[in-house]
């Protein structure tokens, strides 16, 4: 669906024809903070309401608006709200890129209810109405002419040839008044949309029918003109309805659930859905979780890690009373904040979709964004070179093949072919427990050859260790202090000590840092606390499972996990996929690998005692041997890992976890369904190369009958929508026959 325009460089230049100062009142600080959502020295981020889009070419040319103005560096269309995440340098003034906006034809609408898209959908609905009614109407009038009767009277001909041309005068004004403003913005950018060659299809056909009706040589096309209008916004309100259904592929409403904590009055906490929280809630964020919403910081201080939001990879301190915008991470000890903003699941996965994807593009994929590259290109030269061709066989057919031509080639079904058929796998996929990222993950699911599995909280049960003192050197209060620590990881060992302690009490740390994959530093009464691995605190010892180190002073504890395994899971996946394609890598030591050859894994496919950079280092040599690799692991301490395979996985049970640098999120106990959900990314393929077949031959089909001069634009125009529906139908019957019988069964 990629490519409907090609841009002729524009960087930097300034919209000439409107009113400069239509926009500044965006400039004014209180009303520019309405509609600002993050800003800081690199970068600008508003969520606007552009209710103009319509259609799949709206969405490319606004994704690529940093093509037009370089100061705009990135936007993600949300084409069923009809709204725009737009990035862009802190120097750009917001009523700029307002101008801008509506300079390419889709004027911003910054009301501060939803007036604007009542006002919009009534319009579009007068629209249709008013070319359905003058359809209809034309059609009863020209009767007479239908059966050859219009011959014999030929002033009661002309007659309803005045009335008909009367009626349609509203349809070209009115129900016809988007597509020549769309068209004629984009030819002012120097670009081509869907909607010009709709649009010389409308002129050409109403410039015909007015010439035979003012001559008095007949009634002209007027109802093919009314017919095709209203064949056309049917088309509109069909793709509307469709794209709504397509918003789990340009941001889900995220199926994962996403809960934080919420203190009472009394200081207690309580877990609620962050679409619960509402303006004045007091939260509390532990280390490495998302904070859902715009708040204020009541912590003295804390760390926030923005490269969720802006890719910067450097925490920034922020003291009390700052504003923490939505898709901060904090790093440290947990800190409070008072709402601000409420916000919902849908805003975080519409960030988690603005990261860059790593994954290259399908084959299928790259073929027809070429072939949509030039398609309005060579559609234009087909239809010139057949009226070329007309005008030696029969001149008075010239625009009636022309118009057909334009319309019956329209791309819609093309385009809906790729994104509806692997939008509704992904949505599949999500039902059945994997939440991806976008639709490109589901196209390289097709690919994959090589698991490979992180082992402790993946291939292990994090909800069941039992633990055991291998030593103890430590008082009460310095275990507390040790607990108190592990409450603010999300590392499974911290969290499954955390909860076999639930009954010690909070203690108050004065500082906490986390050094992913190796343990955490703390200080308390002016001692420091080391947590994690004995690499970590630097000690030696014998391995005997699982462990964790406490270390303060000259005191110490060492704690061994009994893994727990998830067995049935691990046996689906090695009977599936064979045991010669999965690969283990573990941070642990290989106490455990005897349990892992029992289970079926080879021995020289298991590796152990690796830091995280390490596993994307034998990730990346397992891709230089030409292996396509899935990796599943945990989600925070596996970041390299996850970001080196061709699909990283972030494996999770909990709640409040949302992983930005996974590719996707499995819900633990679907593990062993991932045979099956690869499964479903290669039968997504071959509907879509169904879908591919389809859409073209119906393209290839439809041109030669127009230019054999033998299809009239109105049955043209009713077959478009026709198209796209049977696109849309065909791929959610097989998509959902498939997922039933691989789930439902």
């Amino acid at each position: 669906m990629d490519a409907f325009y090609k841009y002729e460089p524009m960087a930097g230049s300034k919209p000439a024809k409107e009113r400069p100062d239509q926009y500044a009142f965006l400039d004014l600080p209180e009303l520019r903070k309405r509609y600002i959502t993050f800003e800081n020295e690199q970068q600008v981020r508003v969520h606007l309401s552009l209710p103009a889009i319509h259609c799949s070419s709206c969405i490319y040319l606004l994704e690529n608006l940093h093509k037009l103005e370089a100061k705009v560096l990135r936007v993600q269309v949300h084409f069923a709200r009809k709204e725009a995440a737009i990035v862009f340098s802190p120097g750009y003034a917001l009523s700029e890129l307002a101008l801008l906006l509506n300079y390419i034809g889709y004027p911003p609408d910054f009301s501060k209810n939803q007036m604007g898209k009542v006002k919009q959908d009534r319009t579009f609905l007068f629209q249709l109405g008013t070319a359905g009614f003058a359809f209809g109407s034309i059609m009863l009038w020209s009767t007479p002419d239908y059966f050859g009767l219009g011959a014999d009277n030929a002033e009661f001909r002309n007659f309803t040839a005045i009335l008909s041309f009367i009626v349609s005068l509203p349809v070209l004004l009115f129900s016809a008044r988007s597509y020549f403003v769309s068209a004629f913005k984009a030819l002012r950018s120097k670009s081509i949309n869907l909607d010009v060659p709709i649009t010389l299809g409308i002129i050409a056909l109403y410039t015909q029918s007015v010439l035979q009706i003012f001559s008095w040589k007949g009634a002209g096309y007027m109802d093919s003109f009314a017919g095709f209008i209203f064949f056309l916004l049917i088309g509109k309100w069909f793709q509307n309805l469709t794209y709504a259904s397509l918003s789990f592929d340009r941001d889900f409403s995220s199926f994962f659930p996403v809960a934080i904590q919420r203190l009472r009055a009394d200081l207690s906490k309580e877990i609620i859905p962050v679409e619960q929280l509402q303006i004045g809630d007091v939260l509390e964020v532990r280390n490495e979780e998302i904070i859902p919403c715009d708040s204020e910081l009541l912590s003295e201080e804390t760390f926030i890690d923005y490269s969720f939001v802006t890719g910067e990879a450097l925490p920034v301190l922020l003291k009390k009373g700052a504003l923490v915008y939505a898709g901060g991470q904090v790093q440290g000890l947990a800190c409070r904040l008072q709402v601000k903003a409420t916000t919902n699941r849908s805003h975080l996965t519409q960030l988690w979709n603005e990261t860059k994807d790593k994954t290259p593009k399908n084959q299928l994929i790259r073929y027809q964004d070429r072939l949509s590259r030039y398609f309005l290109l060579i559609l234009l030269l087909i239809a010139s070179g057949s009226g070329i061709a007309w005008y030696f066989i029969d001149p008075s057919s010239i625009f009636r093949v022309v118009v057909a031509i334009l319309i019956v080639a329209c791309p819609c079904a093309l385009a809906l072919s790729a994104p509806f058929t692997l939008g509704n796998a992904m949505r599949v996929l999500g039902k059945a427990g994997l939440y991806l990222k976008n639709t490109s993950v589901v196209e390289a699911l097709t690919s994959i050859d090589t698991l490979v599995l992180d082992k402790t909280g993946t291939l292990t049960d994090p909800t069941s260790y039992q633990i055991t003192v291998a030593h103890f050197n430590l008082t009460d209060l310095e275990f507390a202090v040790f607990v108190n620590m592990a409450r603010q990881s999300t590392h499974p060992l911290s969290k499954a000590l955390a909860q076999a302690n639930q009954t010690t009490p909070v203690l108050d740390l004065v500082s906490l840092e986390e050094i992913k994959g190796q343990g955490m530093r703390a200080q308390f009464a002016g001692e420091t606390y080391l947590l994690g691995s004995a690499a970590f605190i630097g000690e030696g010892h014998l391995a005997k499972g699982s462990e964790l180190f406490l270390k303060t002073q000259n005191k110490s504890a060492h704690l061994v996990f009994a893994s727990s395994w998830r067995s049935t899971e691990i046996e689906r996946i090695l009977k599936g996929y064979g045991a010669s394609n999965c690969y283990v890598l573990s941070g642990d030591h290989n106490q455990d690998q005897a349990a892992l050859l029992q289970l079926g894994f080879l021995k020289d496919q298991l590796y152990f005692e690796l830091s995280p950079q390490q596993k994307a280092d034998q990730i990346e040599q397992l891709q230089k041997t030409g292996k396509q690799v899935l990796y599943v692991g945990d989600g925070l301490n596996d970041v390299g890992a996850l970001g080196k395979a061709e699909i990283g996985i972030a494996l999770s049970e909990d709640m409040f976890r949302f992983t930005p640098s996974s590719d996707g999120i499995l819900e633990g106990k679907f593990l062993g369904n991932l045979l099956q959900f690869m499964d479903i990314g290669r039968y997504a393929k071959r509907v879509l190369q169904i879908c591919l077949a389809f859409s073209l031959s119906y393209n290839i089909f439809g041109l030669s009958i127009a230019i054999s001069g033998q299809l009239t634009p109105l049955i043209a125009a009713i077959l478009m929508p026709i198209s796209s529906i049977t696109i849309v139908l065909l791929s959610t019957l097989l998509i959902q026959t498939k997922y039933r019988r691989t789930f439902k069964s």
